[in-house]
């Protein structure tokens, strides 16, 4: 076994997972739920039935397929329809757990295995906390783990004309089950446009939809060589706060590359 995967099989999750937990119950509306994942800036949600056990968990993914979201004039807090709809209606019941007590390597398995961003953290059967690809993230910079960004790359990477209508990057979401789509100016990317921004798309005025997805992309990205060791690209997603990095080489994009991509990486 080699001197890093020694480190994280002598790691405790408890190391790295959050130290508080964020959630909802059930009857939690999800104009509230939209709203706990935006002030936490994170993409799912746990959510505890009356005696604090685990009962299922509410994604973004959940919220754009399940509900819509309108802002009835400008500057105002968006809310979902129809308003009685709760977290309970659309949450996943099975949920990935994992002891504070088990080792990193254990759960980056977990994580590659079932590709899922987030484990709920158990002390015992009481969920206590979330480790996320993010979490990890910090592992991979700690470590230096020094392996090329190609190496782990997402390829082919879906991509988006900036000129293509907001109507038409929600669709392509739907219909491909992605995550998110890079918006390109002929090769080189110039945005993401991913659930978070679909979601809040969907808000506005359905004239609007047919309007180029450039106009509600999010410029948070970072372009990075193709040969960039990962502890870099994590430092980089870190600091940054963004969920993806791209990878170019010579002024074309060539991949694309996730926390759950750095997770495989400490999986192996």
């Amino acid at each position: 076994m080699s001197t890093a995967a020694l480190a994280l099989s002598q790691t405790s999750v408890r190391e790295y997972a959050s130290s508080t937990l964020v959630s909802v119950r059930p009857e939690t509306t999800l104009t509230d739920v939209h709203a706990q994942l935006l002030e936490h800036d994170i993409s799912a949600v746990p959510v505890l039935g009356a005696h604090g056990e685990l009962v299922g968990i509410v994604s973004t993914t959940d919220l754009l397929r399940e509900a819509r979201i309108e802002i009835s004039a400008p500057g105002d807090h968006p809310t979902i329809t129809p308003g009685v709809r709760s977290a309970g209606d659309i949450m996943r019941h099975a949920v990935l757990t994992v002891d504070e007590d088990a080792s990193l390597d254990e759960a980056a398995r977990t994580m590659a295995t079932h590709r899922v961003h987030r484990l709920v953290v158990t002390r015992g059967h009481t969920p206590v906390g979330v480790l996320a690809t993010r979490d990890l993230m910090r592992v991979v910079l700690r470590r230096k783990i020094d392996t090329p960004l190609e190496q782990v790359m997402t390829t082919p990477v879906e991509t988006i004309d900036e000129g293509d209508t907001i109507r038409t990057a929600i669709g392509r979401l739907d219909d491909a089950n992605l995550r998110g789509l890079v918006v390109v100016d002929g090769t080189w990317p110039v945005g993401v446009f991913t659930h978070t921004e679909a979601i809040h798309a969907r808000a506005l005025p359905p004239s609007f939809l047919d309007s180029p997805v450039g106009q509600v992309m999010s410029y948070e990205t970072i372009c990075l060589e193709v040969a960039t060791p990962i502890y870099r690209v994590a430092g980089h997603a870190l600091q940054m706060r963004v969920r993806r990095i791209l990878a170019v080489h010579r002024r074309e994009l060539r991949g694309i590359v996730s926390g759950f991509d750095l997770v495989r990486v400490l999986a192996t």
